[in-house]
């Protein structure tokens, strides 16, 4: 039975990540000039933040007391939401990597009573509303590997947890560790292998 080294292991690991973070670094520069070179998004830019993490490339649609994403109380998405959403479907339509989508919530109560709707489903709602433009915008559904209403629990503005900009969706472009991580690494195989192209022999 052959043994597989571990340097080696450590080696092709290292490897994939370089690839990743320069992957990641060329999507976001990619973005940032969509927004630049497009007028209707290039009035939003300030409410559009990239970041890389840990997990990969995390795009933040943040809210603005004036100019909200949603319909207040809403999942119904905003035109120019709508415009924002389907130009970054649209960049991260080419790429392999998963998407996870997150929604967030400011801390202003909403609902009255445990059985009531609340942010949790609130942000869920919008997150999923999120992951439609998305498609519509021609990204394939397979490409999201989750999609998740976080409430108010990760504040953006902690020192202001009723601040609009705690108010968001954030989009993370993810590593192929965060998919193993999130999904495993025989599934994140098995998902890279479907979205293959075929062999022609």
């Amino acid at each position: 039975m052959a043994l597989v080294r571990v340097p080696a292991l450590l080696k092709a690991k290292a490897a994939r990540a370089k690839q990743d973070a320069q992957k990641l670094a060329e999507l976001s520069a990619k973005i940032s000039a969509v927004i630049s070179n497009t007028p209707k998004l290039a009035e939003f830019s300030s409410q559009i933040q990239l970041k890389m993490t840990p997990d990969g490339l995390q795009i933040q649609i943040v809210d603005d007391q004036k100019r909200p994403m949603f319909d207040s109380g809403s999942a119904s998405v905003k035109p120019y939401m709508r415009d924002i959403l389907q130009e970054i479907g649209l960049a991260l339509t080419d790429i392999d990597n998963k998407i996870s989508l997150d929604g967030h919530t400011d801390q202003t109560p909403y609902g009255a009573g445990a059985r009531s709707y609340s942010n949790w489903e609130l942000s869920a709602d919008r997150a999923n509303a999120s992951r439609r433009e998305l498609v519509v915008a021609g990204m394939p559904d397979n490409k999201i590997a989750r999609v998740m209403g976080l409430a108010s629990s990760v504040l953006l503005d902690e020192e202001h947890p009723r601040s609009p900009t705690n108010r968001r969706i954030s989009i993370t472009v993810m590593t192929r560790e965060a998919e193993e991580r999130l999904l495993g690494p025989r599934r994140a195989d098995v998902i890279t292998e479907t979205n293959a192209a075929p062999v022609q022999n």
